[in-house]
């Protein structure tokens, strides 16, 4: 009987310090966030000398992207894609890779004769 009083004591002080833990937890973090919102932002926005951004407005220092662009008309990446697929300043012998694009291919399809050989060896 002894021990059973001793199990239900502890399991109603468990039951109180979990109360009150999950009570002055809530109260610290209420208080944490109206203390960000007041604080933090209003010193954020006085460091900055700035207004608040809303969230769709620029980082200051960062420009507008201009949708509008066309990196096509850029002539480093017009450079770039006339050179994309030339050798390399080697001889052909030693041109082992094969691009489309800049990136490497399979040029005698042995990929693809692998998959086909592993797929047979699966339906055995």
């Amino acid at each position: 009987m002894e021990i059973a009083v001793w199990l239900w004591s502890l399991a109603i002080v468990s039951v109180f310090l979990g109360l009150l833990f999950n009570i002055f937890r809530g109260i610290f973090d209420g208080y944490m966030d109206k203390w960000e919102e007041k604080y933090l932002v209003n010193k954020k926005a006085e460091y900055l000398e700035e207004n608040i951004l809303s969230v769709n407005d620029p980082l200051p220092g960062e420009e507008e992207i201009d949708d509008e662009d066309n990196p096509f008309d850029d002539p480093d990446v017009l450079d770039f894609l006339e050179r994309a697929d030339e050798q390399g300043p080697w001889d052909e012998q030693y041109d082992k890779s094969y691009t489309i694009g800049g990136l490497s291919a399979d040029k005698d399809g042995d990929f693809v004769k692998f998959q086909k050989k592993m797929d047979a060896n699966d339906k055995k």
